[in-house]
């Protein structure tokens, strides 16, 4: 019989041999040095060799539970080679986690009004660091409600309360298309109450909103154009005006710009919630972009990169200039020039609908949010002309 240690002393040879164990089982030690666990059996009287895998992948233990484990199918008249088959043709035709979750990205990204890139991406990043390693390598029939609880468990202790919603709902929708598909019976992630975690606090991205607040950033964000790049500086002193998300900012384009109708027009593909968005030009947004584009830096890009003139900026441009200009980002984030327009315009008595709508806000109701974003057009024309002129006497003042 074999042991551990016999294993370790087993030098490989100008030739395989085999080390018996007994009732069959046999370690067979290559030339290369590598062992590999073999079963010896008759089948109807035929002598025949199962191979059971490779020491130490798999144990002396363990070999000898599979030994065992084969040896009963064969007492049952069970060929143990057309055995082994089906159970690996099984074990590939069984779906992992990882393999639902991808096949259903595949899924949203291929229906209109599905994510846009940067948020599958975001998506994707984050089940890499949370989901995969843990449960990713799993069959999902083998997934059960405490495997999910303790992943989420594990991002709760984290205190990324914000992540943990997203994780779960996401992953209970990859389950539930599993449902659908006759793979699992049920969804694990059904019976976790959010009860079983921690509370979470809902942040608000820090911004100004009092008019000397308001005028004090817009004057520090001047200074920037003698700091930083023409590009980076543009556009970060065009996006107070404009009311979008910085991503959508950074990554105009000048099919967006249609001089002409003085509109910006963003495509559905680059919206976070994947439908069309205009915005209205003031006459000083009008004036600045006709300004870059008199600059010839780019075909494509509204701001492109200084370094990689292929692409655009990206928002992280934003956030380096408020630290190059000592902007803590508790005091205030490049979100937040959105809220900071949506406080003052309201202040300002303005329809809140108007707003809404202004900052992409998404109306869950398909025929009101396509009314709305018509109907409003001229009011918006009219708002954000306003707001320009706002912003601009405040420097003044």
């Amino acid at each position: 019989m074999l042991t551990d240690n016999k294993i370790k002393n087993l030098k490989p040879k100008d030739k395989p041999y085999p080390t018996a164990d007994g009732n069959g089982l046999t370690l067979y030690t290559l030339p290369t040095g590598t062992k590999t666990w073999r079963l010896r059996y008759r089948y109807h009287g035929r002598a025949d060799i199962l191979v059971l895998g490779k020491y130490p992948l798999i144990s002396l233990k363990e070999a000898r539970t599979l030994k065992e484990f084969y040896l009963s199918f064969l007492e049952k008249g069970i060929d143990l080679k057309v055995y082994q088959k089906q159970q690996k043709s099984i074990q590939q035709d069984r779906v992992t986690f990882k393999g639902a979750f991808d096949a259903w990205i595949n899924k949203r990204q291929g229906k209109e009004g599905g994510w846009t890139e940067r948020t599958t991406k975001k998506l994707v990043s984050a089940f890499d660091k949370h989901v995969f390693p843990y449960i990713g390598n799993m069959f999902i029939e083998d997934i059960k409600t405490p495997d999910v609880y303790e992943v989420l468990q594990r991002i709760d202790d984290k205190g990324k309360s914000e992540v943990l919603k997203k994780v779960k709902r996401l992953t209970s929708r990859v389950f539930k298309d599993c449902v659908v598909q006759g793979l699992i019976e049920y969804d694990p992630v059904a019976n976790i109450s959010n009860d079983n975690f921690s509370k979470s606090v809902v942040k608000h991205y820090a911004t100004v909103t009092s008019e000397k607040e308001i005028k004090g950033l817009l004057l520090k964000l001047e200074t920037y154009k003698q700091k930083g790049t023409y590009e980076v500086a543009t556009a970060l002193n065009l996006a107070p005006y404009l009311m979008l998300r910085p991503g959508e900012v950074a990554s105009l384009t000048w099919k967006n710009i249609e001089f002409n109708n003085r509109l910006i027009r963003i495509f559905s593909g680059d919206m976070k919630m994947r439908r069309e968005h205009v915005v209205p030009m003031s006459n000083r947004v009008y004036s600045i972009l006709k300004e870059i584009k008199s600059h010839n830096l780019s075909d494509t890009f509204v701001f492109p990169s200084p370094n990689k003139p292929n692409q655009s900026i990206g928002p992280d441009s934003f956030r380096g200039a408020l630290k190059a200009l000592n902007i803590p980002k508790e005091l205030f984030t490049t979100h937040g020039f959105r809220s900071m327009a949506s406080t003052r315009l309201n202040e300002m008595g303005f329809n809140r609908d108007w707003i809404e709508v202004q900052l992409a806000h998404v109306d869950s109701n398909a025929v009101r949010r396509t009314y709305n974003n018509a109907l409003y057009f001229e009011q918006r024309v009219d708002m954000i002309q306003q707001w320009s002129d706002y912003l601009d006497k405040l420097k003044l003042l």
